[in-house]
């Protein structure tokens, strides 16, 4: 084998590709030319020339070499019909055969020399058919054995061996193309090295120094070490200075150094740049080189291409997208339809145009991607492995153009083929994080669409995933996963409202703005999203807004705009945005100049945005909004009449199905509501009252409902015209059907109960609002299910997932069993607490709290399940909110006071018991009554965050209200509410009656803070309320409707006292407390008492699951803000509230909550009472005794003992007597301290049964 034939035979370029997956690996031993079978005939005539008279037994010899010529001419055959395991065994049988020769020194019998003449054309016959069987490797294996076993016959000093070391070397390098297995490559390195080594030709130099290069590059882009990358660019620039003038390796050399330059430039920042210039200049040198007809010219044209297209990427410039287009269309039309690359090049000409696209915003070039990947996808099969990339690519074109036009159909096919294309992808995959980042946004893109919840949350778990697979190398590329990324939390946030997404938002983008320099064409997005956290945040704050949000969304959004180019199909995007912001801070501050720059900025938007793109009609809405805007405080007819033609149009462009139409309707509405309010004119209200109404019919989620459904109802209910009760009747129509049926969702079990709380404030007065407008329609019942149904909803969803299940399991145990699972899981995780994030530069946040995100999950499938369980017969109205007909039923023990307080009306309903009638009763005085302004505050020492105690002996904070502000509150309270309704239930107030009545009060609004137990006037006689009744408060009728245990069943209790508590008053009255209530538990009740250091929760959660009644003497705290994290204090830590709701203690009796504030409810929440007391009842407790505010530490045990002394009797605890017991305890105490004495008496209540 000389050493001129094998040149030829190695001749031709050895691609990679990282766009596909070798869709260019054409290597050298793949393009073998015609020589090469020239030379293996050669090599069969030198065994038949080979004289073998002079050899020992030369009869036997000559057989042998006829046989092993015939042998490997067999072999040929085989290896054409592809028959690999023949192939396999004739193969190692020849070798085997020559075996016998490596004994034989060359140049003394022939022997040797024959048998190495006879490996070469076995070698050859092998290495000939390669450029079929490239990448199969069993072949590959069968190859590299025969090149292995080889080396052990040939002498080192053989002057072939260089040759035979290179040929084992590409066999190697193909095999690490398909199998991946470094080893092979480090082997092929070894062995060139080697090859250089030795005594070669120049020729044979020039291709060894190549495939070295080769090798060290490939290595490099696995392990990244330098040395690689320099020993890689020593060897092509070392063939380059070699290279004869003309000779064909030469553009292979210049295309070599343009595919390592371009490999660097993706992994080394320093390079990003530079090498990117530098492989353009190789690669447009190896064409240059290249005669017309080289069938290397497709190759290294789409190879220019491609690098032009990601320089684009970096520069954002027209001209080098418009210079890649140019080379990979060339390359495409130089290519053969029965080329196996075509496929690749096709795919890379769609991706350039999707590129274009993505710049330039001309449809047709979307268009004309679609097109050119559907072809890609005709021509690949199944098992190709580039079917990945073209799925990934057309899903994202897909997803492209459905931006475009907004149809829902290409948002499926986007989602249907980038699914495919991730689901293909291994997790080692480079690609895999972008696939994970562009299929979130399809279900971002859905979830605008649909509105519905899951979709932004999948995106947001495929996103974070994404990111956690990005390495540090791939920086560029983790700046724009953090971007989306934190868009997609922002999204989340302007549905749900949590802190949490907000400040994962935040986090994520500013630091994908900090790694990302201002000429990078992905930093205007990301100062536009970073902006929009910011606008959003200043939004959304519930106190005082902090201007330095919306001034740094301003200056974010504006430097968006200042990097993007006129011609950028992004501009329109950031100029609306801009404009936004404007609008906002317009809408805070009211100057001038904020709203002209808001409406130049959107005008802008709307120019440059063509008909039929579907970001048009928000563009517009977000203009007719600006309009609107000014007009409200200028009240200009030229701003209304161009807020009307922009909204006006905006709902034109926008099917009645799409997710913004609902919003733009409302806008319309609140635009024609502002005109009839300074004109009067009624056909303006009715416009408004017409938008709202196809508002609602158009929402796509509870929110949208939410919004249109209570503005309709306030519009409705305050103007008054000639035939208004239809009007009304409409409002009744859309409340309970849209706003009340919402109230679960709008309130979302899927989110933590700290939040849900939380986004109560956000209903503020609507129920009494809806409330008030069925009491004027004369809907009392109506009245009586908006009021449950839209008070205390958290405790509402607490209860409805503990109801018990046993009417469904006797009909379908299935079914019962999986709710039950559902909302044991609700219960159970809802009260999580998401943790503060953290981010330190160089690390990965998880993005997500996965607890969160099951959470989503189970809720769905909760209200899922509940579905099917209504579509059984008999469970129509399951778990569904309860009608009047059975909410009267609340009345058992006495009648029960429902009081709606609303600006419009007062009123209460009163429900009597074993009666259906509900009786209203106007309370007309109430409302205007300072009392109802007279919240009775906490005192917070100056530097602290929580209540802290102003005087010892005192179990909490002392109040500020003064005697004479308790007395003229009570007496207000008296002439407005207890004194009315005491005259509706025909009680004298002559007289003191014998038999108090039981009232139990179920209050709204600020009347749920207010003492009405103790209403009375303290200046006249019998003018007082606990003369005529015993009061008890309930936060909801539901809670008085549940199955109450007997009891008969209660005999144990638990007490708990603490003594001393660091930060706060010694309260040494606790000790008297527990003892009193110690020496009254006598057999066969069983007492436990916790006090002071064993008092711990651990110890006091472990024993309430035990005993039925419990008694907790010590300090509490009244969370403000988190009401579900106030707290009893005990030794060495707190008691929370949700620790003992997660206890799901069930059939408990008595909790005596002896200690400060357990029943001071938060002005934000009042409509929730969601305070300690409240809670302990939905815990499991059927009555609880608790504080409204401080009490005096002396005074505890006195009332302690006369309650217990009342209820313990005859070895029996008897809880349903517990509001008689205390009405007893505090006459006592009354009588003791003094009537006016109010704020050591007044904070004792009770709570339910």
């Amino acid at each position: 084998m000389d050493s001129d034939s094998q040149v030829k035979e190695a001749g031709g370029s050895y691609g990679t590709s990282e766009i596909q997956n070798n869709s260019e690996a054409q290597g050298s031993l793949e393009q073998a030319p015609a020589e090469q079978q020239e030379s293996s005939t050669g090599i069969t005539q030198v065994i038949n020339n080979i004289n073998t008279s002079n050899l020992k037994d030369e009869e036997n010899l000559e057989a042998w070499k006829i046989l092993m010529v015939n042998q490997i001419e067999g072999l040929k055959v085989k290896i054409s019909l592809q028959d690999l395991s023949a192939v396999d065994s004739d193969t190692k049988n020849i070798l085997q055969q020559l075996d016998a020769t490596k004994g034989y020194p060359l140049g003394t019998d022939g022997r040797r020399e024959l048998g190495i003449a006879i490996l070469e054309s076995l070698a050859n016959a092998i290495l000939f058919n390669l450029r079929f069987l490239s990448r199969d490797a069993q072949y590959l294996d069968i190859a590299c054995y025969c090149m292995n076993q080889a080396l052990t016959f040939i002498p080192s000093d053989h002057p072939n061996l260089p040759n035979w070391l290179f040929n084992l070397s590409k066999c190697l390098q193909h095999r690490f193309e398909v199998t991946g297995v470094l080893q092979d490559t480090d082997d092929s390195i070894n062995h060139l090295t080697i090859a250089l080594t030795l005594p070669s030709p120049i020729s044979l130099i020039l291709l060894v120094l190549e495939l070295l290069g080769v090798a060290h590059q490939r290595r490099w882009t696995r392990l990244l070490k330098p040395e690689d990358i320099n020993i890689a660019l020593q060897c092509f620039s070392g063939a380059l200075s070699l290279a004869a003038e003309g000779s064909t390796i030469i553009p292979t050399l210049h295309f070599r150094r343009s595919e390592l330059l371009f490999s660097l430039s993706q992994v080394d920042k320093r390079y990003e740049v530079e090498g990117l210039e530098r492989a353009i200049d190789s690669q447009k040198t190896a064409i240059g080189l290249l005669a017309e007809g080289d069938t290397r010219r497709p190759e290294y044209l789409n190879r220019l291409g491609r690098v032009y297209h990601l320089k684009f990427k970096r520069s954002g410039k027209k001209e080098d997208i418009n210079s890649a287009m140019d080379a990979l269309d060339k390359s495409l039309q130089l290519t053969p339809q029965s080329d196996p690359a075509r496929p690749g090049r096709i795919d890379d000409l769609g991706t350039a145009y999707q590129a274009r696209y993505s710049y330039l915003g001309d449809i047709g070039d979307c268009d004309r991607a679609i097109q050119l990947y559907e072809q890609v996808l005709s021509l690949t099969s199944e098992g190709d492995s580039n079917l990945v990339t073209y799925l990934a690519n057309l899903g994202a074109s897909y997803m492209e153009r459905f931006s475009y036009n907004g149809d829902e159909n290409e948002l499926n096919k986007a989602l249907e083929y980038q699914s495919q294309a991730v689901s293909l992808t291994s997790s080692d995959n480079q690609d895999l994080p972008g696939r994970l980042n562009n299929l979130g946004l399809a279900y971002k893109s859905k979830f605008h669409l649909l509105g519905k919840l899951e979709d932004i949350d999948k995106a947001i778990e495929l996103q974070g995933s994404a990111q956690q697979l990005m390495v540090d190398s791939g920086r560029g590329q983790l700046a724009e996963l953090l971007g989306n990324l934190g868009d997609s939390f922002l999204v989340r946030f302007t549905r749900l409202h949590r802190k949490f997404d907000m400040e994962s938002a935040l986090l994520v983008q500013t630091h994908a703005v900090e790694i990302t320099p201002d000429d990078h064409p992905i930093k205007p997005g990301l100062l536009d999203t970073l902006g929009s956290s910011y606008e959003l945040r200043f939004e959304n704050e519930s106190k005082v807004r902090n201007l330095d949000d919306i001034n740094k969304a301003i200056e974010h959004k504006m430097r968006a705009v200042e990097l993007t180019p006129e011609w950028h199909t992004k501009r329109a995007t950031y100029l609306n945005n801009l404009g936004i912001v404007y609008q906002l801070r317009f809408q805070n501050q009211t100057h001038q100049a904020d709203s002209s720059q808001a409406i130049e900025y959107l005008n802008q938007a709307v120019a440059l945005t063509q008909d039929g793109h579907s970001d048009k009609a928000s563009w517009l809405n977000n203009l007719g909004n600006a309009y609107s805007g000014r007009f409200f405080v200028y009240k200009q007819p030229e701003d209304f009449n161009s807020a009307e033609r922009a909204l006006s149009q905006a709902a034109s462009l926008t099917s009645k199905g799409h997710v913004n139409m609902s919003k733009i309707l409302i806008s319309l509405a609140i635009l024609h509501n502002s005109q009839f309010e300074k004109s009067g004119l009624q056909e303006t209200l009715n416009k408004s009252i017409s938008y709202l109404q196809q508002s609602i019919e158009c929402a796509r989620y509870p929110a949208q409902t939410f919004n249109a459904a209570r503005f309709l109802a306030k519009l409705l209910s305050s103007n008054k015209r000639p035939g208004s009760l239809p009007v009304y009747q409409i409002a009744m129509d859309c409340l309970p059907q849209i706003a009340m049926d919402c109230l679960p969702q709008v309130i979302w079990l899927g989110e933590v109960a700290k939040m849900r709380i939380t986004q109560t404030f956000q209903l503020s007065d609507l129920v009494q609002e809806a409330a008030a407008a069925a009491i004027v329609a004369q809907e009392t019942d109506l009245a009586l299910e908006w009021l449950e149904q839209g008070r205390s909803i958290i405790w509402g969803q607490f209860l409805q997932l503990r109801a018990p299940l046993d009417g469904l399991t006797s009909v379908n145990p299935a079914l019962a069993a999986e709710l039950k699972l559902a909302a044991d899981e609700l219960d159970n995780t809802s009260a999580g607490i998401i943790p503060s994030r953290t981010f330190e530069p160089g690390s990965y946040i998880k993005p997500l709290d996965w607890n969160i995100q099951r959470l989503h999950r189970v809720a769905n499938q909760y209200e899922k399940l509940l579905d099917q369980v209504r579509q059984t017969p008999g469970f129509e109205n399951f778990l569904r909110p309860k009608k009047a007909s059975e909410l009267v039923k609340a009345a058992q023990s006495g009648p029960v006071v429902v009081i709606n307080v609303h600006k419009s009306r007062c009123d209460a309903l009163i429900m009597f018991p074993n009666e259906t009638d509900i009786m209203h009763v106007p309370l007309p005085n109430l409302y205007e009554k300072p009392a109802l302004k007279l919240h009775v505050p906490f005192e917070v020492v100056p530097g602290s965050s929580e209540p802290s105690d102003e005087l010892d002996g005192f179990r909490g904070v002392r109040s500020k209200v003064t005697k004479n502000q308790y007395e003229s509150m009570l007496e207000e309270l008296w002439e407005c509410v207890a004194k009315p309704v005491l005259e509706a239930l025909a009680i004298s107030i002559e007289q003191p009656p014998q038999e108090l009545t039981h009232i139990t009060w179920n209050t709204t609004g600020p009347l749920s803070l207010l003492p009405l137990h103790a209403a009375g006037d303290y200046t006249k006689p019998h003018m007082r309320l606990f003369e005529f009744a015993i009061s008890s408060y309930t936060p909801m009728l539901g809670i008085l409707l549940r199955a109450s245990p007997s009891p008969q069943i209660h005999f144990r209790i638990l007490a708990v006292g603490q003594e001393t508590t660091p930060g706060q008053a010694l309260l040494p009255g606790t000790k008297i407390e527990l003892e009193s209530i110690k020496a009254l538990a006598k057999d066969p009740i069983q007492y436990m008492q916790l006090d002071d250091r064993s008092a711990t929760v651990s110890a006091v959660l472990g024993a309430m699951e035990e005993y039925d009644w419990v008694h907790l003497a010590c300090h509490a705290y009244q969370l403000p803000n988190g009401p579900l994290g106030s707290s009893f204090r005990l030794h060495e830590g707190n008691l929370e509230l949700m620790q003992i709701l997660q206890k799901r203690l069930r059939n408990r009796g008595l909790a005596f909550l002896s200690a400060c504030h357990t029943a001071a409810g938060e002005e934000r929440f009042s409509n929730e009472s969601a305070h300690l007391a409240s809670g302990m009842l939905i815990a499991g407790y059927s009555s609880v005794i608790a504080t409204m505010w401080t009490i005096a530490d002396d005074d505890a045990p006195l009332v302690a003992e006369r309650v217990y002394s009342q209820l313990i009797k005859g070895g029996r605890l008897d809880y349903t007597q517990s509001a008689r017991a205390l009405h007893m305890a505090i006459g006592e105490l009354r009588a003791k301290i003094g009537e006016k004495s109010f704020a050591r008496w007044v904070p004792f209540i009770h709570i339910g049964l």
